[in-house]
């Protein structure tokens, strides 16, 4: 099949560029290992923060949907700094995860121009130098003008507990290695990025009587900007 742009990751990034492209009128094409795991927020249930809060905004003010989800599933939202000067404060939300997951993938469901296919991207096709499409797994191959790729973790994705190591893009989710060797084939360097997931604490070993409550704001702002503040309430 023939696309204008291709999208290989359903994460927050592929997300934004499959909704963008696709509202733009281009035929766009979202290439994703499960469908059910689109915007899945793997490690941490919060939206935003000091830096990341204002991507967020940016995001949202050039028609971007990660506000608009997180104001739909936001479980608590607070104002970092708020004490302090304007240029140091940041938004930040704590989400309900399956909430999130769902609202974007039946937005994208729902988008007109954009189909989304439950497969693994292993090769780019090129002809004389030039991006010309994508093959899977299972064969299928896709013509597009534009390839985007968006694969965070996935992409030849190794995971360390303890001693042990696996390929995994997620635990129980499936690295994505031939694209990494695809990509190295056609002259692009490939480096390694090193993220780390802090050991869980038993609940019942915290003594939480000492510990001090860290309520959301009395009055909270949504983090869309087409949110309507009057009728806005977190779940």
């Amino acid at each position: 099949m023939n696309y204008d742009i291709i999208i290989i990751g359903g994460g927050h990034a592929g997300i934004e560029a499959a909704h963008a492209s696709a509202k733009m009128g281009a035929q766009t094409l979202l290439i994703t290992t499960l469908c059910e795991q689109i915007g899945a927020a793997s490690c941490n249930p919060a939206i935003g923060g000091l830096a990341k809060g204002h991507l967020v905004k940016e995001l949202d003010a050039l028609g971007g949907v990660m506000g608009l989800a997180t104001d739909s599933s936001g479980l608590q939202f607070r104002i970092l700094n708020e004490s302090k000067g304007a240029a140091v404060r940041g938004s930040r939300a704590q989400i309900d995860m399956d909430a999130y997951r769902i609202y974007m993938r039946n937005l994208l469901l729902n988008t007109q121009n954009l189909d989304i296919s439950q497969e693994i991207a292993t090769e780019i096709l090129t002809n004389k130098g030039e991006v010309k499409g994508v093959k899977t797994r299972i064969g299928n191959e896709y013509s597009c003008k534009k390839l985007i790729i968006t694969t965070g973790t996935f992409l030849k994705g190794v995971i360390h507990v303890g001693q042990n190591t696996q390929n995994a893009g997620r635990v129980g989710e499936l690295a994505s290695s031939e694209l990494s060797a695809s990509l190295r084939e056609h002259g692009v360097e490939l480096g390694r990025l090193k993220t780390g997931t802090c050991p869980r604490v038993l609940g019942r070993s915290i003594d939480f009587s000492v510990l001090e409550c860290q309520n959301g704001d009395e009055r909270p702002s949504p983090f869309s900007f087409r949110t309507k503040r009057e009728s806005f309430a977190p779940k």
